[in-house]
């Protein structure tokens, strides 16, 4: 794989690109359009789930039913983004006060370097389990819900909370390699372009947190990161494959490939959504590849992805379907990551990431 493209800009242009973004905050997408009444039923059908999930300290588990507790936090953020999508949409105090209750929590259980793990138990006791899927993302999206809370409530955060998104910033920075892109984890020294694209939604929107109280050495750092988060990314594009990788490697070795749903397929969808510039081409290649519901590509991804790419047609499609998926979901049979994602999707607007510069 050709890992600089011969067409991309040249550094200089690209980190000026991205300064001028972050400076205007114009990274983060447009405001939400109204949806309709049949979108707002699926939305507060999943609404109901995400509330059902959360428990009275805060905590955000996966599955809402039954006594066993498993606790993701990156899913959590998630959950907690798409509470305030929809409050940007109608209104909801106690949805903003149910958000503002799990950055405490994730505060409270992060450990001092920034990080924060799993949690498993029952309903009557949790406690971490030493492990999480990864350093990186579980840090960027929860500097993302601190955005969009602190815009939800326009007023000061409380010091648990700035201290919160601190330290999940050293987290990210911990990570960071010499080409400007993070590992998962230390212990699994991998660069993933999924996780990479929601780092620098992450610290775009972190920088523009940090701004907000004041911060202005943590909101620089944030920039700086993300404008070599954007360079880095440019080398996952293939010419030769016409598609994005997936991974890349501690030898710089990229992991290419769109045989298999997961993680090929989902990797383009995340690339369709979130990298600037329409590549029509590989989203035809990707609706010829897959459909929607393959194992691990849900029909919310791929109405984000659509966003960008489809036609008017494809869109009322997905829409549907997304819809249909939302209504038979329930707290028992879906982690509470695809009601927030399908919620997401549907509105649209400020409830996506950044875009990244092409």
């Amino acid at each position: 794989m050709n890992a600089r493209a011969a067409t991309a800009s040249p550094n200089s242009v690209l980190y000026a690109i991205v300064i001028l973004a972050l400076q205007l905050g114009s990274t983060v997408a447009a405001e939400p359009a109204a949806i309709s009444q049949e979108d707002w039923r699926a939305v507060d059908h999943c609404l109901g789930i995400i509330r059902h999930c959360q428990m009275p300290d805060g905590m955000i588990r996966i599955k809402g039913a039954g006594d066993p507790v498993w606790c993701v936090p990156y899913i959590g953020n998630f959950a907690a983004m798409a509470l305030l999508a929809a409050n940007d949409l109608q209104p909801n105090p106690e949805d903003v006060d149910r958000v503002e209750r799990w950055l405490l929590w994730y505060g409270r259980n992060q450990e001092s370097d920034g990080t924060i793990c799993d949690q498993e138990g029952k309903v009557a006791a949790y406690k971490s389990n030493g492990r999480r899927d990864s350093t990186d993302s579980y840090a960027a999206t929860f500097l993302m819900v601190a955005h969009r809370w602190r815009k939800a409530v326009n007023g000061a955060p409380r010091p648990e909370v700035l201290s919160a998104a601190t330290r999940a910033l050293g987290a990210i920075e911990a990570v960071v390699q010499t080409d400007g892109l993070t590992i998962a984890k230390p212990d699994y020294p991998m660069k993933y372009l999924m996780d990479n694209i929601e780092i620098y939604g992450g610290l775009a929107e972190g920088a523009l947190f940090f701004d907000s109280v004041g911060k202005t050495e943590e909101a620089n750092r944030c920039r700086r990161l993300a404008e070599r988060v954007a360079a880095g990314l440019r080398g996952f594009w293939s010419e030769k494959e016409q598609c994005f990788a997936v991974s890349l490697d501690m030898k710089c070795v990229y992991t290419v490939g769109l045989s298999k749903p997961f993680p090929h397929g989902l990797a383009q969808l995340f690339a369709l959504a979130h990298i600037d510039g329409t590549r029509t081409e590989l989203w035809l290649r990707v609706r010829k590849s897959f459909k929607p519901g393959d194992e691990g590509m849900p029909i919310e991804r791929w109405l984000i992805a659509a966003n960008r790419c489809a036609s008017r047609a494809e869109m009322g499609e997905l829409r549907e379907a997304t819809r249909e998926a939302m209504l038979h979901f329930t707290g028992d049979s879906v982690y509470v990551e695809r009601p927030a994602l399908a919620i997401i999707a549907l509105i649209d607007g400020k409830a996506r990431f950044c875009d990244l510069p092409r």
